[in-house]
């Protein structure tokens, strides 16, 4: 709990001080007069005045402003050269775009620098969107979708690799999950069930395939952790309710068909330490000894499985200064493009709400990615993050910056400022929504985690 608040804090104070400082370099360099930099919402805890600005930080840690002077339309103004409403338009544009963009930069130098080091991407996402296991009672599976199936399209939408099929996946209307798949000679068209949450192949009940069932990691407590299986393992054969299967596909998908069922597993258990995630599991195997262990699968989460991550095949891709810059921006446009995509789909009711995540959501995950030990992970979070917080504030939702970027666009429009008590009411009104938005994705989060049945009877 500790480990998850410390990088709850973190990771939203790096994110929030980076933001409002594009807001703040902004103003000093168009000579607006700032009162108030403050990280964090409420009373003063610490601070100092320096310039002519108080510089604070404030107990509640969800957010973070820069107050300049003449920035509210309802406080009395002296109409001097350095207030925000005394300057242009097009200046005071700057000042709302610069803390969005200040955040982007920030995701696009992270994700830049890690393609400078190099990264590992996984084979399959590059790969034909093959079907592999798919779950049994899984919305998949009722839908028709069979192992060995290749997905071409989704919801119209033409589907060449895995990641294409994610992103189409994510961004296609809730209740129009039509996908098209190859199967031999033929073409098949099926209608997919939405998920209660965010549409994905796990979701569906559907996963890559492998060339080799290599164990990564096995998870505490579970079936397999207790029968022995062990990280560095092959499974070569899996036997039991009337079938036996040797490929990744067919393995997972006897897993998925034996809730309750023991099932025979003939391991290779190699007497080297495990390899890498980065290796390539085709290759032959490294001397060792057959073991066979008995293993019985078991339901959670709505899944019968035994509880082991496999080993992905991925290559490492790097590159220069020049192209780790380019394949950044690459990544963070298609990914603000696809939370535009998503956000419009809520908005229109053809997206699930459930996919919507608040400040609890976020702590946990921050936790998580400490918890990894790993700087890259909770980098990548981190740049995520910073990229989500952008764009949402680009979001045309009065009070926040696409709020005040779409009013001066509109006054721009229409050659006239609106007046002072329309656009109080405006301001006003997009509070509220705020307000109501934060208290229902407060609610999301903790319905991820606990059942809020009882509190509404």
């Amino acid at each position: 709990m500790i480990l998850t608040v410390i990088a709850f804090i973190v990771v939203l104070g790096i994110t929030i001080t980076i933001h409002e400082f594009g807001h703040f370099a902004m103003a000093k360099l168009l000579k607006i007069r700032v009162l108030v930099f403050s990280i964090g919402f409420g009373p003063r805890l610490v601070g100092f005045t320096r310039g002519g600005t108080e510089y604070r930080i404030s107990p509640i840690p969800v957010g973070g402003y820069v107050k300049m002077a003449g920035e509210a339309f309802g406080e009395d103004r002296q109409g001097a050269p350095d207030e925000f409403l005394s300057h242009p338009k097009w200046h005071r544009f700057l000042v709302a775009l610069a803390g969005p963009v200040m955040n982007i930069l920030l995701a696009v130098f992270i994700v830049s620098f890690a393609y400078m080091e190099g990264i590992q991407v996984p084979r399959y996402l590059k790969e034909p969107a093959l079907v592999g296991p798919v779950a049994a009672g899984s919305i998949a599976q009722r839908a028709g979708l069979q192992s060995g199936d290749r997905i071409v399209s989704v919801h119209r939408t033409p589907v060449s690799t895995w990641e294409d099929m994610e992103i189409a996946l994510a961004t296609a209307p809730k209740d129009a999950l039509e996908v098209v798949a190859q199967r031999g000679s033929q073409r098949v068209t099926l209608k997919l069930d939405a998920p209660a949450g965010q549409v994905t192949p796990l979701a569906l009940g559907i996963k890559f395939t492998l060339p080799a069932t290599v164990v990564s990691l096995v998870s505490p407590d579970s079936p397999a952790r207790k029968a022995g299986l062990l990280p560095g393992d092959q499974i070569i054969s899996v036997s039991g309710n009337g079938r036996s299967a040797q490929s990744y596909d067919g393995i997972l998908n006897l897993i998925s068909a034996s809730k309750g069922i023991p099932l025979t597993f003939e391991i290779w258990r190699p007497r080297e330490p495990k390899r890498g995630v980065g290796s390539d599991s085709g290759q032959a195997r490294p001397p060792g000894e057959k073991v066979e262990l008995r293993i019985v699968p078991e339901e959670a989460e709505g899944r019968v499985l035994i509880g082991f991550t496999p080993e992905v095949p991925s290559d490492l891709e790097k590159f220069g200064v020049l192209g780790a810059i380019r394949e950044s921006a690459r990544h963070n446009f298609q990914l603000a493009a696809l939370t535009f995509r998503i956000v419009g789909r809520i908005f229109t009711g053809s997206a699930s709400v459930k996919t919507i995540s608040g400040p609890l959501e976020i702590a946990r995950i921050s936790g998580d990615a400490a918890r990894t030990g790993s700087v890259r992970v909770f980098l990548s979070f981190l740049a995520l993050i910073s990229l989500q917080l952008g764009v949402f504030n680009l979001l045309p939702i009065p009070i926040l910056d696409g709020g005040v970027i779409a009013l001066l666009a509109v006054e721009s429009l229409i050659r006239r400022d609106l007046s002072v008590a329309l656009k109080e009411k405006i301001v006003q009104v997009g509070f509220v929504f705020l307000i109501l938005l934060m208290g229902f994705a407060v609610i999301n989060d903790l319905s991820k985690v606990v059942s809020l049945d009882k509190f509404f009877r």
